[in-house]
């Protein structure tokens, strides 16, 4: 009996230990059956795949039906997602997928090519010919993206069926150990309690994950604060709810980011962007029913309700445009930035508020364009200014081609005997229909829609061409754009401008301001060396406006410095700008480089000017901008200050900045 027993208890130590194995095998095994199941869904993305390049076939072809401004945007945004998903394509899971078939692979390529040709068409989708090309090339792409999804939704079944079969055997398999450690309940329980509390976990991190994407699809992935779409959905939930209070938007944008973006890096670009984030999340989360979002760049917007209509906009727009503008600690040091605000508010009467985003923005584009760092809010006379800037933008390049965009040239005298001693080369513009445009408002549309590199050249050729026409003595000055000086063919541009006209490099001065320099300071010194290599003089403009004056006097070997106007306007009524100019030309007589004084307008100032040593002066009291014609007519006689009542008509007559 005894060794019976003995027996029995031995079956039954080592049934115990059999069955134990066999249940951590099979721990195990589930362990990868679960990893494998989890994996990520081949068919759900290429599903999407499929489904987003149809919805931007639908979005291109309700434009190209309505013309819906709406789809075209839609369009270009479902255009975006669509390469976002071929990125999603090619890594991961689905990119081993793709890999495993070099036919595959190679069709994938063909795709992403093919998409990429197509942005270009995407830009231009408001043209007829683009448009319809674009609906053509989507064909062939949807069908591509199709038969890759359809292939990845094949391999999906299989797996699934593969997995299915799997789970079936290990389910046969964990009855027969369950039937055999009934009699070892208390193992068998904490088993279970095992395996429940692992499946637990990776039904936590799924849900989790899900979570996580979800959030990713409507937040900013580097501030989280909602995106684009997110935002729309809340803009229209206010709008629906708007009978109990009035709804208005903020458009927000950060003034000379690009500029500590290019100087500090783009990290330091990111943590400011981040730290602007938080900020403004903090100011938003103070009022009632408010969100903000980021459309991208430095772009925000943040839409509130306000019970008190523009006057409370105004006031929590300057409440949050003065807390921006605290100083922000960041990692590589502490960084300034102002913001500038555009306000639309909709009232009862508004016929469509859903155009609010878009008059907010408009706000902010004045804003911009006029004054920095404030708050401007939506005028419906914005309108006609957009219709007259895109008229601008868009007759830009013809009006130089026709040559309606041309110098004239505004003398800069010797204020000791009154002889013009140089001229500097101004760009004007007289439209056909809307006349005279001012150089303060098309340059900086010129500068924002790519075409100042051209209006630039433009007025160098025919500024170095017109001054061969007159006296050898008298230079020459063109101002040059930051697009200009850092593109690699400036230098050559320059060469092959003065060999056409034959203008001697001695009678040219390009002029830069500070402000361009600091834009790329290493290559614009450098490109600067090259210019001066060809025998061009080189002035620095608007000197003692900038940052850091002082530091760029050391940089480069200038050949004048050009004094601003704002420093000449207020000498007669404050000391200490006739004390800065009389230290800048002490500073340059010892550096030697030329001084030139702009703004010069009363003969007070040219007294005093001269008193503390200025010689050259440039201003209304010695003539506006004028054409090659008049200017000529002015060397055939000695050049002196123009009367009273003629500097006051030239102020009335001239457009923009004379310096412009």
């Amino acid at each position: 009996m005894i060794t019976l027993v003995r027996r029995l208890a031995i079956v039954s130590v080592l049934g115990l230990a059999a069955a134990a194995v066999a249940y951590s095998h099979l721990i195990v095994s589930h362990q990868s059956t679960v990893e494998q199941a989890n994996r990520y869904d081949l068919a759900w993305t290429g599903f999407n795949g499929r489904l987003e390049v149809t919805s931007l076939r639908e979005r291109v072809a309700r434009f190209a039906a309505t013309g819906d401004a709406a789809a075209g945007d839609e369009a270009k945004l479902y255009f975006q997602i669509v390469v976002g998903r071929l990125n999603t394509w090619g890594s991961g899971e689905f990119g081993k997928f793709i890999a495993s078939s070099p036919l595959r692979e190679a069709r994938f390529e063909g795709l992403v090519r093919d998409l990429t040709l197509l942005e270009p068409l995407v830009n231009q989708i408001h043209e007829d010919g683009a448009r319809l090309q674009l609906m053509r090339d989507l064909v062939a792409i949807s069908t591509a993206m199709d038969r890759i999804g359809g292939e990845a939704y094949s391999a999906s079944l299989n797996e699934a069926d593969a997995v299915r079969n799997a789970l079936r055997q290990k389910l046969e398999v964990e009855t027969w150990i369950t039937g055999t450690l009934l009699t070892l309940g208390t193992l068998l329980v904490v088993f279970l309690l095992v395996q429940n509390r692992w499946l637990s976990r990776a039904n936590a991190t799924v849900a989790e994950s899900a979570a996580n994407h979800a959030f990713l699809a409507r937040h900013d992935a580097l501030t989280s604060l909602p995106n684009r779409l997110a935002f729309h959905d809340a803009f229209a939930l206010e709008i629906e709810r708007r009978a109990a209070g009035r709804v208005a938007v903020l458009a927000i944008d950060l003034d000379g980011f690009k500029a500590i973006n290019d100087t500090l890096g783009h990290s330091a670009g990111d943590a400011l962007l981040v730290a602007v984030g938080n900020r403004l999340t903090r100011m938003v989360g103070l009022w009632q029913d408010a969100s903000a979002a980021r459309f991208g760049g430095d772009e925000f917007v943040v839409v509130l309700r306000v019970e008190d209509g523009v006057s409370e906009a105004v006031e929590k727009a300057e409440n949050l445009r003065r807390a921006l503008a605290e100083p922000y600690r960041l990692p590589d040091g502490t960084v300034v930035i102002q913001a500038t605000i555009g306000v639309a508010v909709a009232t009862p009467a508004m016929p469509d508020p859903l155009q609010l985003p878009d008059d907010a923005d408009l706000a902010l584009s004045h804003a911009k364009s006029r004054n920095k760092g404030t708050v401007q809010v939506f005028d419906v006379t914005m309108r006609a200014d957009l219709t007259r800037r895109r008229r601008i933008e868009a007759d830009i390049i013809t009006a130089i081609a026709l040559g309606e965009i041309a110098p004239q040239y505004q003398p800069q005298v010797d204020m000791e005997t009154g002889q013009i001693i140089g001229v500097e080369a101004l760009a004007r513009w007289t439209h056909p229909i809307l006349g005279r445009i001012g150089p303060d408002e098309f340059v900086p549309i010129a500068e924002s829609s790519g075409k100042v590199v051209e209006l630039g050249r433009a007025i160098l050729e025919k500024a170095c061409a017109e001054a061969t026409l007159l006296p050898a003595d008298v230079k020459v000055s063109v101002n040059l754009s930051v697009a200009q000086l850092v593109r690699d063919d400036l230098v050559d541009t320059v060469s092959e401008i003065l060999g056409r006209t034959g203008l001697a490099p001695s009678r040219l001065k390009l002029e830069v301001t500070e402000t361009i320099v600091m834009s790329d300071t290493e290559r614009c010194i450098a490109t600067l060396h090259k210019l001066k290599q060809l025998g061009v003089a080189i002035a620095l403009d608007d000197f003692g406006t900038g940052y850091s004056a002082l530091s760029y006097l050391r940089l480069f070997d200038w050949d004048e410095l050009k004094v601003d106007r704002s420093f000449v306007r207020s000498i007669g009524s404050d000391p200490h700008s006739l004390s800065i100019i009389q230290a800048v030309v002490g500073l340059a007589s010892q550096l030697g480089i030329k001084v030139t004084v702009e703004g010069v307008e009363t003969e007070e100032q040219r007294n005093l000017l001269r008193h503390v040593g200025c010689r050259i002066g440039q201003g209304y009291l010695f003539g506006a901008a004028m054409p090659l014609t008049a200017l000529s007519a002015r060397l055939l006689r000695t050049a002196l200050p123009a009367p009273a009542s003629r500097r006051a008509h030239l102020r009335l007559v001239e457009t923009g900045s004379p310096s412009t």
